[in-house]
């Protein structure tokens, strides 16, 4: 029991949905894994919205994106930024990273299925760490 012990994941519109639900329940959801996300979708939505929190949730947060998550170069780029956009305004808001935010970039790394469970193993270890 406890937002400590609960947690919340998601990859693509299902980051967002998972970023915005753990800060606007973060009594509920302590950790979360925003797994390679839409940060472009409703114009960085999620950017704003993490910029207007009133203070920092005490919130875990797995942040990742792969390096070619998009139909062309330019668009995997552009997802590659976006999530580093996410990062900073996390980092700006107060995360520190390694130690309540992990960002990663996995080269080469698609948007699917495949290329998220390569990376299941290193979310949970990062989320709930051996105590």
């Amino acid at each position: 029991k406890g937002a400590q012990h609960t947690g919340l994941g998601g990859s693509s519109l299902g980051g967002l949905v998972t970023a915005y639900l753990g800060m606007k329940y973060p009594n509920v959801f302590g950790r979360l894994a925003v797994v390679s996300p839409s940060v472009w979708w409703a114009d960085n939505q999620i950017v704003r919205y993490t910029e207007a929190l009133p203070k920092k949730p005490s919130l875990r947060i797995w942040l990742d994106i792969g390096t070619k998550e998009g139909r062309n170069e330019p668009e995997a780029q552009n997802t590659v930024n976006g999530a580093r956009l996410l990062r900073d305004t996390l980092i700006k808001k107060g995360w520190k990273l390694e130690k309540d935010l992990r960002y990663f970039e996995a080269a080469g790394a698609e948007h699917n299925e495949r290329a998220w469970a390569a990376r299941v193993e290193s979310i949970l270890q990062f989320l709930f760490p051996k105590t």
